[in-house]
């Protein structure tokens, strides 16, 4: 019975961090463009291979720091 509930709880944090995510995408491309919508693609992708290993906050914190240094290396690329 427990682990059913903390299965059901893993998925609706898990529904609510998409769900941030994809409003981030669209307000990081409607402000910053693709970069910024592949930077969050990106990010996402980390933190949805690695909430298993490491958890839920270090795999939100991996996530955000790939995606800003994708961008960031984006962005220098472009510019030289």
């Amino acid at each position: 019975m427990q682990e059913n509930n903390d299965q059901k709880t893993s998925t609706i944090i898990d529904k609510v961090i998409m769900g941030i995510a994809a409003v981030g995408a669209v307000l990081v491309g409607r402000f910053f463009g693709f970069l910024g919508m592949g930077a969050i693609a990106i990010g996402w992708f980390v933190y949805d291979r690695t909430k298993e290993k490491l958890g839920r906050f270090i795999a939100v914190c991996a996530g955000a720091v790939s995606g800003l240094a994708v961008y960031g290396l984006a962005v220098i690329a472009i510019l030289n």
